[in-house]
C-alpha cells in the first residue's frame, strides 16, 4: 500500500502551518490515515536541532545547511518512510524545497551542492506533491509581526532565524520557490496565499483530492 507524501512550502507568514493543519484534519475527517510533521522537527534529533537553529546562535551558512540536512535525514528514516510504507498521507511543513530557496537562493550556497546533499539526505524520497503558498514577502513578514504583537511577544523573539533577514533576502527566497515550481510543474502547485484561509484551503484540497483515489491510502489509524 503506497502512501502519499505532501509538502507545504513558502516564505515567512505564507500560512504553511495553518494550511497543513487544515489539510491534516480534513483527511482524518474523511477517514484517511494522515500524519502531520514539520521540518526541522518531529523527531528527537530534529526537535533538538530546531531549538538550536531558532535560538539565535551564530552559525555559518554551510553549517546551517548541514544541520537542516541532518534533521531531514532523521525525519525520513524515523517517520516519513515508515508512515508511507504503512499507506499514510504524510504532510510536512517544509521540506527540501526550503533548503534550495533559503540556503541556495537566500544564502547563496551553490545549488548543485545543495541538490546533491538533498538527494543524499532524503535517499531520493521527495514529495508526490509540493504546495507552494506564494505571498509577497512584505505581506508575510507583516503577518508574522502582527501575530507576535497579538501574542505580546517581542518583535524579534528568536522564533525563526530568518525573520530578521533583509527584504532582499526574502525576495530572493521567494524567487527560489517560484523557480522550483516552474521547474517541476508535475509535482509542484503554486497557490496564491494572500487570500482568506478558507479560499486557500479550498485551493489546496483541489490540488490534493485528485491524487487520493489512485493510491492505496488506508483508513485512519495510529502508528
Amino acid at each position: 500500500m503506497a502512501g502519499l507524501f505532501i509538502a507545504f512550502e513558502g516564505g515567512e507568514g505564507a500560512g504553511k502551518s495553518t494550511q497543513a493543519g487544515i489539510l491534516h484534519e480534513t483527511l482524518k475527517d474523511k477517514g484517511y490515515h494522515s500524519a502531520l510533521l514539520r521540518e526541522p522537527g518531529s523527531t528527537e534529533l530534529g526537535d533538538y536541532l530546531r531549538q538550536y537553529l531558532i535560538g539565535g546562535q551564530p552559525v555559518s551558512a554551510l553549517a546551517e545547511l548541514l544541520l537542516f540536512e541532518a534533521a531531514r535525514a532523521q525525519l525520513i528514516a524515523e517517520r516519513i518512510e515508515p508512515l508511507l510504507d504503512a499507506g499514510a498521507v504524510v504532510i510536512t511543513d517544509r521540506f527540501a524545497g526550503s533548503t534550495v530557496a533559503y540556503q541556495g537562493y537566500g544564502r547563496g550556497i551553490d545549488l548543485e551542492r545543495i541538490g546533491w546533499l538533498n538527494n543524499f539526505a532524503t535517499g531520493g524520497r521527495y514529495p508526490d506533491l509540493t504546495i507552494l503558498l506564494d505571498i509577497d514577502p512584505l505581506v508575510g513578514l507583516g503577518r508574522v509581526n502582527s501575530r507576535q504583537l497579538q501574542l505580546s511577544l517581542p518583535m524579534t523573539d528568536g522564533s525563526d532565524r530568518f525573520e530578521d533577514e533583509t527584504v532582499s533576502f526574502h525576495d530572493a527566497v521567494q524567487q527560489g520557490f517560484r523557480k522550483q515550481a516552474g521547474q517541476h510543474p508535475d509535482t509542484w502547485r503554486l497557490i496564491e496565499g494572500n487570500r482568506s484561509i478558507d479560499d486557500v484551503a479550498a485551493a489546496v484540497w483541489s490540488a490534493v483530492r485528485p491524487l487520493l483515489p489512485a493510491r492505496d491510502v488506508v483508513a485512519a489509524q495510529t502508528l
